[in-house]
């Protein structure tokens, strides 16, 4: 009888053990459900799907709190947490590299919870034009029941089509290691889960979104071994995402079964999700807030919430769901170039269906390759009667190994970067091999052969270095006497 009574009383207090606390989320995650796998295009998401790294562009930093509820499971008054730090870093040609630190406990002093630390490292990298695999390696200590940990890893692989078709699967804790030391006798394992999921992104300029759709299995369980399913159904819309300002929103449903103390129970519940993101300069900086209801009954029939909060620093806040289709696009040839055939080179024809770059400050890389490398440029024009001369002082404030370089010439800001938009809109085109020189000389003269009229013009070079990673300077403003 005092054995059994001691099991229950140990089963009774896992219940709140890593086997609980071991689902690493995020507050995009959080809004929408697991199917969040599927995209997995910021810190949180390495811990979904690692193979998302190879996706990434840039670096980006990110601080999430969980203020999660209590599931009303003890009789006293629990204030259970989580909290995130990540970082991501990638290197165009080697990959994706992050950092996960994680914790999560209870504020109360009288408590049932152990506190948790995890840290997970991932690699992950595109192999194939589509294709991005990615593996994490996982650390995790508690205490409470003793000093406990273990040590597991995951797997990710990720498709990405041309059209918008997304396809991904992962496995989570593949080893499902063992807590060690045993706790009272009783042997926890870590759960095993493993994803498969469909989406579809769609980018209607002024709007996108992405429609998810995924299905997880999970082996968990503490005095024997459970297998359960659960499918989850996520959307996310981004508005005005090449904008300044860009507001996301998302919603989930997840249903099915779970394990709720060791038995299955029917699993039911929303979720749902916003993000406010502002750019500056070439990074972002977003806040993202979800919540979710906890699926299972409580006591006194009420419906649980989680909360979520997190702010992401670095380069790409709002994802660039076109840059799935662009990624791998050949560059247009010069050739294709048609000037408008108005005078006024940014005043399209009556009717026509060609819009005017926006006049903005700040571009949107949306291949997500380009990094930022500051260049001191100064232009003198050199004007006599007909003959003129512009020429561009370049001055690197650090050395690049370039192989090649180009300077475009515009009559004004482009926003959406991409080969489309240069091919349209670049009014030159100089450029070289190796380093970029130190003087730049232009004859003030078109890509179509006509002498450019005084007025007011914008100017950026770009350059790509020894291991093909592209670079771009901030844009400079210049005018033609």
């Amino acid at each position: 009888m005092r054995k059994l009574i001691l099991t229950l009383v140990v089963i009774q207090l896992l219940c709140f053990s890593a086997v609980a606390a071991d689902f690493l989320t995020g507050a995009r995650g959080g809004g929408m459900g697991f199917s969040y796998f599927v995209l997995a295009d910021d810190p949180s998401g390495v811990l979904y799907n690692p193979s998302s790294l190879g996706y990434l562009g840039g670096w980006q930093t990110q601080l999430m709190y969980n203020n999660q509820n209590d599931y009303n499971y003890k009789p006293w008054k629990e204030n259970p947490y989580l909290g995130q730090f990540a970082v991501t870093y990638y290197r165009f040609g080697l990959g994706g590299f992050a950092f996960n630190a994680l914790q999560s406990g209870s504020f109360s002093r009288l408590t049932g919870i152990s506190t948790i630390n995890h840290a997970v490292f991932s690699y992950g990298r595109q192999f194939a034009p589509g294709w991005s695999a990615g593996a994490s390696q996982k650390y995790l200590t508690e205490t409470m029941f003793g000093e406990r940990s273990a040590v597991d890893f995951d797997l990710g692989l990720t498709f990405r089509s041309r059209h918008g078709i997304i396809a991904a699967v992962a496995a989570e804790n593949i080893s499902r290691s063992r807590l060690s030391p045993d706790y009272l006798g009783i042997a926890e394992y870590l759960p095993r889960r493993e994803r498969l999921g469909l989406g579809y992104v769609h980018n209607a300029g002024e709007w996108q979104a992405a429609f998810l759709l995924a299905g997880q299995l999970e082996e968990s369980g503490i005095l024997q071994k459970y297998t359960t399913a659960l499918f989850n159904f996520g959307t996310e819309w981004w508005f005005v995402p090449y904008s300044r300002f860009s507001v996301g929103a998302r919603t989930g449903y997840t249903f099915g079964k779970g394990l709720d103390n060791d038995v299955r129970s029917g699993y039911s519940g929303f979720a749902a999700g916003i993000s406010f993101n502002y750019k500056i300069g070439f990074d972002d900086l977003r806040l993202d807030y979800a919540l979710k209801t906890y699926p299972y009954e409580t006591n006194d029939g009420s419906i649980p919430l989680d909360h979520f909060v997190a702010v992401t620093f670095g380069w790409g806040g709002v994802p660039s769901y076109s840059a799935y289709e662009d990624e791998y696009e050949e560059e247009a040839p010069a050739a294709v170039y048609q000037p408008p055939a108005e005078p006024e080179i940014f005043n399209p024809p009556p009717g026509s269906k060609i819009k005017p770059p926006v006049i903005d400050k700040d571009t949107d890389f949306r291949s997500r390759r380009y990094q930022r490398f500051d260049v001191d440029m100064d232009v003198s024009d050199i004007s006599s009667m007909d003959f003129k001369r512009i020429v561009f002082y370049l001055r690197p404030q650090r050395i690049l190994r370039t192989n090649s370089w180009k300077l475009y010439v515009f009559r004004a800001k482009v926003k959406n970067w991409s080969e489309k938009e240069i091919g349209r809109w670049a009014l030159k085109v100089i450029e070289g091999k190796g380093l970029p020189p130190i003087n730049v000389v232009w004859d003030g003269i078109s890509r179509d052969g006509t002498l450019l009229p005084a007025g007011n013009y914008y100017y950026i070079l770009t350059a790509e270095d020894m291991e093909g990673q592209y670079f771009a300077t901030k844009w400079h403003k210049f005018k033609l006497e």
